[in-house]
């Protein structure tokens, strides 16, 4: 490879570059937009204040009590105080509210006579993150309310010792700890997914699109020309501004969550942006495998969109790969989102030992044969222009 070849090209690519619009946009742009976006929308870590109904068919002193505890809750408002269940209904299903609790008739003479009443409430699960925090707070309450009216029997049966009373109420405490997040900060949990997300599809498409933009407008023999005609020297120059660039956009963004914003970072952040780099290389390589293996643009675009959106998915992060049925577990491995994402959890959130992540550092380096496979193919595409017309 000579760097005078090697230089035009790269000097070539840059003209294009600047000349063109979509390059700079579906690069600096979307991956800014993306960042500005997502780091606003998740700023407060957690949903607050869900909007909920409450039906209080009982209307005692214990029930409005219940419902200024509730109201009190991070997660939750009570909106609506509804006079029957099906008013109740008729907000859930409008989606004005994404739950309501009844409180039954008799509720507070049923709890003074020992006959354990019973709080129903209902949650529209559709909305599943909202429909989970309003859940958690509803039952968390309607735990806690017996438990503060049981707490008041005691102390006027006699019994002043704070800690007896508790050991009677609750006899065993939970004392739970989250690892890696013990924020419960959703910011933390999707962001970090879905930044990565983005920037491997751009990856994909960009990589796509500057060599099969060659092939459409019939400039691929001046680009292997400005090369030298080596197809390796032609690839290096071409894609080596977006490497750079890209490579920039991803760790520039580490940098931006991890020292500037506080997301967590237990382990090292230089081994991490080795990794960002080569989840970058490892896809641009993917996209010269498409290019190569579908030498039309519509169709290697199209191609690799559908690759970019299943990486979503075969990440394992919202569901896991495990708990996937057996055939569908086999292509994770096809994926460097999947690798990414198991180096971001042994190296970010668990800190641990190089060791543990060295076998997926490995399997992204393993994509850069990907192009080795279909580089005649390509150069062949190059040479021959054949392409379609329409």
């Amino acid at each position: 490879m000579k760097f005078a070849a090697l230089k035009n090209v790269w000097d070539r690519e840059l003209r294009v570059m600047f000349s063109r619009p979509i390059y700079l946009f579906a690069t600096v742009f979307v991956m800014g937009f993306c960042y500005i976006f997502f780091l606003t929308m998740m700023k407060e870590g957690l949903p607050e204040k869900l909007p909920v109904a409450i039906v209080d068919l009982d209307n005692s002193a214990i029930s409005r009590r219940f419902y200024r505890e509730l109201n009190a809750t991070q997660a939750v408002e009570v909106v609506s105080k509804c006079s029957s269940y099906s008013e109740a209904r008729d907000l859930l299903q409008k989606g004005d509210i994404y739950g309501f609790i009844l409180v039954p008739r008799d509720f507070y003479k049923n709890l003074l006579g020992n006959k354990r009443p019973e709080i129903s409430f209902y949650v529209n699960n559709t909305y599943l993150v909202a429909g989970t925090l309003a859940y958690r707070d509803m039952l968390t309450m309607s735990t806690l309310a017996p438990a503060a009216y049981q707490r008041e029997i005691l102390r006027k049966k006699g019994m002043a010792d704070d800690d007896a009373i508790m050991g009677r109420i609750q006899p065993i405490v939970i004392d739970s700890h989250l690892i890696g997040n013990p924020w419960s900060n959703y910011g933390v949990y999707l962001i970090n997914l879905l930044l990565p997300g983005v920037l491997q599809l751009m990856i994909i498409l960009m990589t796509v699109f500057s060599i099969g933009i060659e092939l459409k407008v019939r400039s691929s023999r001046e680009w292997l020309a400005a090369g030298n005609g080596s197809i390796v020297t032609a690839l290096t120059g071409k894609l080596l501004p977006y490497t750079i660039l890209f490579s920039i956009l991803g760790i520039a963004g580490n940098v931006l969550l991890y020292k500037f914003i506080g997301y967590p970072m237990n382990g090292s952040f230089a081994l991490f942006s080795i990794a960002t780099f080569l989840f970058v290389v490892a896809h641009q390589a993917i996209g010269i495998f498409m290019i190569g293996l579908f030498p039309v643009l519509r169709d290697a675009i199209s191609f690799g969109a559908l690759y970019g959106i299943l990486s979503f998915t075969y990440a394992g992060f919202t569901f896991p790969i495990d708990a996937m049925p057996p055939l569908a577990q086999g292509p994770s491995v096809l994926f460097p989102m999947r690798h990414y994402f198991q180096i971001y959890t042994n190296e970010v959130l668990n800190g641990a030992p190089f060791a543990y992540s060295i076998v997926y550092y490995a399997a992204l380096l393993s994509f850069l044969i990907l192009p080795f496979i279909i580089v005649r193919r390509l150069e062949k595409a190059l040479i021959n222009q054949n392409y379609p017309l329409k």
